[in-house]
């Protein structure tokens, strides 16, 4: 019987590195635009799922920030971890924008306990390698979709805001899990695309100003 939950574990890395290998494309091609283009050290890094990824107005939404993207759709915290060597550390950005944890939780396979201390890994990695670079990471965002997952969700946000209030002075926390809801406290319709999940412009025009908002008082050093 005790060998079971290790037979799982082992099935869980085996699925995970699977699961890893359909990134491959995105990450190659990260891996040649860099290469070809050597994008300047320093800069803001938006880091993370399909919130970064279908994020196409991000230059024009965060003018006067040095910003680049490399959001990959599906993407969880164990796969920021995965490919952080092949897509963060070269880059040495400033400030690391991170979403992450939200496909975790609806993919079934993690507790938000194990979200956090993923996110905690992610962490450790950016002192160990990148000791001048900073963290801020959003709140998970309620949708329609994923409105069953909403106990879960605000699990991982308190966990995450506590991280970051313990280690203030290189983890932050931009809260937008309020201002995405109703005010029966329901995921609004408004700011979601047709999928009822990703934001639509509505909902990137709140994402964008809880960003520059946090830009403008904790500006990349």
């Amino acid at each position: 019987m005790k060998k079971i939950p290790v037979l799982l574990y082992l099935l869980f890395l085996l699925f995970r590195m699977q699961a890893q290998q359909r990134f491959e494309p995105e990450i190659r091609t990260f891996e040649s635009l860099d290469s070809a283009e050597h994008p300047a050290t320093g800069q803001i890094l938006l880091y993370g799922s399909s919130t970064m990824r279908l994020w196409k107005t991000f230059s024009q939404d965060l003018t006067g920030f040095n910003v680049v993207n490399r959001g990959f759709g599906g993407s969880e915290m164990s796969d920021a971890i995965y490919f952080f060597d092949r897509v963060v550390v070269p880059l040495q950005p400033s400030l690391i924008l991170l979403y992450e944890g939200d496909n975790d939780i609806s993919n079934g396979k993690k507790t938000p306990e194990q979200v956090f201390e993923d996110f905690k890994t992610f962490m450790a990695m950016v002192a160990e390698k990148l000791p001048e670079t900073r963290v801020a990471v959003y709140s998970l965002r309620p949708s329609i979709a994923r409105e069953r997952l909403m106990p879960e969700q605000r699990l991982v946000n308190d966990s995450f805001k506590k991280y970051c209030q313990e280690n203030s002075k290189k983890a932050f926390f931009i809260d937008l899990y309020e201002t995405l809801l109703t005010e029966s406290g329901l995921p609004n319709a408004e700011f979601l695309a047709v999928d009822k999940l990703h934001l639509n412009e509505k909902g990137y025009a709140v994402w964008t100003k809880a960003t520059r908002d946090f830009l403008e008082r904790n500006k990349p050093q």
